[in-house]
């Protein structure tokens, strides 16, 4: 009799400890479910021009470090971006490879003009198909009569384009050279058209998509790892202003304080040397003023 009140006892501690376990179970994942609620509530959305994918995931993983906040990056062209904007999405940083395009979305209302900032510049280059079978070598030879083609984005549509239409028109080429031009609104397409020898140079920026975004390149079916392409020269600077690479956080952002870091993270001196070793180079405001991050930067 006694033996069977011990076993009963025991059967009971044993029943105890497997509902106290499961209760413990529960409660482990309930608080992780809680746990990715909370992140994905905090988690901010990057639009990225596609042309600029590693330089920013070292920032996206530099943010996450930081603040523990997810940062989710989209990657597409720049022309697309600001369309899915007008269609109504809502990111929570925008990213633009020039002031253009961020000039365009502020004045159309999406993003708050006060945190735009400008984090990086590019070059402009003249860049031929491997071979360079016009013999280019500087940019008033844009005129001679062996170039038939010029690769351009844009000008309406794209910061490269923009920047390259000014110094076309600085250098006093624009109208001797604007028969020649074969236009892209998808700056990738227009970079493709050099690699894959459609044109006989293009104009575009130094590093982007060239060294900044190589595998985007692939995506539009350029061999990279075969070299189609030869930089030649580089456009002098007094033919355009800097080129401002910049970001900027939407009005409708869903997590604005998370989106500020963001931003103010790009201004950051460790920051600003990944991006300048990763393709895109430290912008350098006229006169040597830094621009202000904002109040609650994060530090590493």
């Amino acid at each position: 009799m006694r033996m069977k009140k011990q076993l009963g006892w025991r059967n009971h501690l044993q029943l105890l400890c497997i509902a106290l376990m499961m209760y413990e179970l529960v409660q482990l994942r309930y608080a992780q479910h809680a746990l990715a609620a909370e992140k994905a509530k905090k988690a901010i959305k990057v639009f990225v021009p596609c042309g600029m994918s590693l330089p920013f995931y070292a920032v996206k993983e530099e943010f996450e470090r930081r603040t523990n906040c997810s940062a989710n990056l989209v990657f597409d062209n720049a022309v697309v971006l600001l369309r899915r904007i007008r269609r109504g999405e809502c990111p929570d940083v925008l990213i633009t490879p020039g002031e253009l395009e961020m000039s365009q979305m502020v004045s159309e209302g999406y993003i708050d003009k006060e945190t735009v900032r400008t984090f990086g510049t590019f070059d402009l280059v003249l860049v031929v198909p491997k071979g360079n079978r016009a013999n280019v070598r500087k940019l008033s030879d844009l005129v001679k009569p062996s170039v038939k083609t010029i690769g351009i984005a844009d000008w309406k549509l794209n910061s490269a384009g923009y920047y390259a239409k000014l110094a076309l028109e600085r250098a006093g080429l624009w109208e001797k050279v604007r028969g020649k031009l074969v236009k892209h609104w998808h700056a990738l397409k227009a970079a493709e058209f050099v690699c894959t020898g459609r044109v006989d140079v293009g104009i575009y920026y130094a590093t982007c998509p060239f060294e900044s975004g190589p595998e985007k390149l692939e995506e539009v079916g350029v061999q990279v790892e075969e070299h189609p392409y030869q930089i030649v020269a580089r456009i002098p600077n007094n033919l355009y202003p800097p080129v401002k690479v910049q970001a900027g956080v939407l009005k409708k952002a869903p997590n604005k304080n998370m989106a500020l870091k963001f931003v103010s993270l790009l201004l950051d001196r460790k920051v600003q040397s990944v991006l300048a070793k990763r393709g895109i180079p430290n912008y350098r405001p006229m006169g040597g003023h830094k621009q202000s991050r904002y109040k609650g930067e994060v530090r590493g």
